[in-house]
């Protein structure tokens, strides 16, 4: 049986003959006798055509089937605006607007909530190139009610990977401008053929959709009082235990954390479209060589190790990566940004384009593409950004193409830096390695050996022991060598180098010994990053069996917030510091040394002693003399919970004191290998 089908606009119009073989993608008729609910819910934001289809057949009586497919409201449609970029409530519609200097067409698609559920376009709108587009910008102001409706672009051009174009009109994409995007089906999943549609399109903002902060204003807590908290926004609340109404979502982290600040982790080094092979998805089918790095012959750059790398200084890259920072801060009131892999973003832009595509210098080109910039175009521009201005900004000072700039990131003065250094050395000093005592103590003071000569302060040094790259805090005394087996990725990915130390025993199962060796580690670290001049710390969920580690973290914070000492306007000097070794005023910064200890002068706490013993052996230490007072233990990770730290609500805690005195009486301290401890400066007939 051959199948022909018409469509019309209306009952009256004449017919259009569309194929005469197949028929429609939209079009599932349902066998006769039976139901179907396709269409049996139209939404209130859509009109509907008649559809016809013709059966005909050999000697067989002809068979009419009439189905409806949904349209969108009846809208008008203009020429637009070439600015601002994306989709743009206002005026009673919708203006879109779309950068794409080398396509020779552009295509709008509109996508209904019914179409979107059987994957089809509703609608497309072929853009002019005479009155739909400004300079390399497609625009077009569609006047009409889109609720509910999402959209993308299809664009035409030349396909020739080899000269960076990949242009193909039969792709839909997203629109970079795209202020929020729909996902369906499993992360990481692709439409056929590495398409982006039907699993992904761009929601069309709303004219009424304003949202009443209700007087929310920007906290500008000083940096140098600032503990960060790294979360994965989703993961925190997901699980049923968070309790939440929203689980997984923005609204679930709001109930439970309305009070903080936030610090966005943006990543503009790369994208999801990976190198010549990966998907197009996006940036790559709008304009592929000017938003990525191209060699001569259209290989990607792979300065991210993600196959790809964001050409983040050329102009209309860095415009838009601006543009996305001020829409966080203005709309969501977003309080500061870390930026992943920041030193690409200081790296020069490809100056690819059709006169050096076979390697032929261009004209002026003075630079190769990536290298690294004193003065980077897209720092400059953050920096010295009006609306930007007062919101705190992090660069992750490295990247995947061996450019490492840990106190030397172009930095204007406003820039603090992921301090890969400090993990480093910590993670060693902690598990006993010889020869880091010197640089541990520079750590403590906040980094002055990286960040004093350039004029920044101790709290542009983010300080931070484990993060999302890497292992977790309980995997860094777990593990000596890497397990990720569990991701499916074959323990291929991931760092091999990491510092880790088992305590004795390789994995989870392990003796007593050793897991009270491993969460007295765990205590050393953070105590660490609490003594230390400004912090960052992650740890990945609170378990029942954790609630210990928990309440030491709780209270190590609250500690560190009340020490005026612990977070300086500078680093500090020595008339407020004064370091130790197994005796006052004798630091050992010798190879082999294991223990550093000091005193500092607090305004609020007195006097504070702390002291690190990372050796395999205990020690007895000799406290600096002071008349008239002596020395009371605060925090001992060697001890037991709740001992290992004596708040006020301790039980027996004038008990555990005192069992001290006998040694701090006399000016004396035993410590137990791999410990820590603070002590407080009191009057002798304090708790007497």
């Amino acid at each position: 049986m051959e199948l022909t089908h018409y469509a019309s606009c209306s009952s009256h119009s004449p017919p259009k003959l569309l194929s005469p073989h197949k028929p429609p993608q939209w079009w599932n008729p349902t066998p006769r006798g039976k139901s179907s609910n396709n269409w049996s819910a139209k939404p209130s934001n859509m009109s509907f055509s008649k559809w016809v289809v013709a059966a005909v057949g050999s000697g067989a009586e002809a068979e009419t089937v009439v189905v409806e497919k949904p349209i969108l409201q009846p809208f008008r449609v203009f020429e637009g605006c070439p600015a601002p970029l994306g989709a743009t409530a206002r005026d009673g519609g919708v203006n879109f607007a779309v950068y794409s200097g080398n396509a020779v067409s552009a295509t709008l698609c509109l996508i209904s909530a019914s179409d979107l559920e059987e994957d089809r376009v509703t609608e497309q709108i072929s853009l002019d190139p005479l009155t739909n587009k400004t300079g390399d910008v497609w625009h077009v102001f569609l006047k009409g009610n889109f609720e509910n409706v999402v959209y993308g672009y299809k664009f035409d051009g030349k396909f020739s990977p080899e000269e960076g174009h990949y242009y193909d009109s039969s792709r839909m994409l997203l629109d970079p401008y795209a202020k929020a995007v729909i996902s369906r089906g499993e992360f990481g999943i692709l439409g056929p053929e590495g398409n982006c549609w039907p699993l992904m399109a761009g929601m069309i903002p709303s004219s009424d959709a304003e949202f009443d902060w209700e007087g929310d204003l920007p906290l500008k807590y000083p940096q140098k009082d600032l503990i960060i908290y790294e979360m994965h926004v989703r993961g925190f609340t997901r699980h049923e235990s968070s309790r939440t109404k929203f689980p997984g979502t923005y609204h679930g982290v709001v109930e439970k954390l309305d009070h903080l600040k936030v610090f966005m982790d943006v990543v503009f080094n790369h994208t999801a479209e990976g190198n010549e092979n990966g998907p197009i998805l996006s940036f790559r089918g709008v304009d592929n060589s000017v938003y990525y790095m191209l060699a001569p012959k259209g290989e990607f750059y792979n300065y991210s190790g993600c196959g790809n790398t964001f050409n983040c200084n050329h102009p209309i890259v860095r415009q838009f990566i601006l543009d996305c920072l001020r829409y966080w801060v203005t709309e969501m009131h977003v309080d500061g940004f870390r930026f992943d892999l920041a030193s690409i973003m200081t790296r020069g832009s490809s100056l690819w384009d059709a006169l050096n595509v076979y390697g032929d210098p261009a004209e002026g080109d003075s630079l190769t593409t990536g290298t690294p910039l004193g003065s980077p175009p897209l720092i400059d521009m953050i920096s010295n950004d009006p609306i930007l201005c007062g919101v705190k900004l992090i660069a992750e000072a490295w990247d995947a193409g061996g450019l490492y700039q840990v106190g030397m990131f172009p930095h204007w003065g406003l820039w603090s830096e992921w301090n890969g250094k400090y993990r480093d050395i910590v993670r060693q000093f902690i598990k006993g390695s010889d020869g880091f005592s010197g640089a541990f103590a520079e750590c403590l003071c906040g980094s002055p050996n990286l960040y004093q000569e350039g004029g920044r302060k101790p709290w542009n040094s983010i300080n931070f022991v484990c993060a999302h790259d890497g292992f977790t805090l309980a995997d860094l005394v777990t593990y000596n060598n890497k397990h990720n087996t569990a991701n499916g990725e074959d323990n291929k990915d991931g760092e091999n180098h990491n510092n880790s130390w088992n305590c004795g025993q390789e994995g989870e199962f392990a003796s007593i010994s050793v897991k009270k060796l491993r969460k007295r580690q765990m205590r050393n670290f953070f105590l660490c990053l609490m003594v230390s001049q400004i912090n960052y710390f992650r740890w990945d969920k609170k378990e029942e069996s954790s609630s210990d580690f928990f309440r030491f973290c709780c209270l190590m914070s609250k500690f560190r917030q009340e020490c005026e000492s612990l977070g300086l306007n500078d680093f500090p000097t020595a008339e407020r510091l004064q370091w130790h070794g197994h005796t006052p005023g004798r630091p050992d910064w010798s190879k082999t040394s294991r223990f550093v200890a000091f005193t500092m002068v607090d305004s609020v706490k007195g006097e504070i002693y702390v002291a690190f013993n990372s050796s395999h052996l205990p020690v007895t230490i000799t406290l600096p003399e002071r008349p008239g007072y002596r020395w009371q233990p605060l925090v001992d990770t060697s001890k037991p919970a709740p001992f290992d730290f004596l708040s006020n609500d301790v039980p027996e805690r004038d008990t555990a004191v005192k069992q001290y005195s006998q040694f701090t009486e006399a000016n004396l301290y035993p410590m137990l290998s791999y410990s820590s401890i603070i002590l407080l400066l009191c009057p002798f007939d304090e708790n007497a």
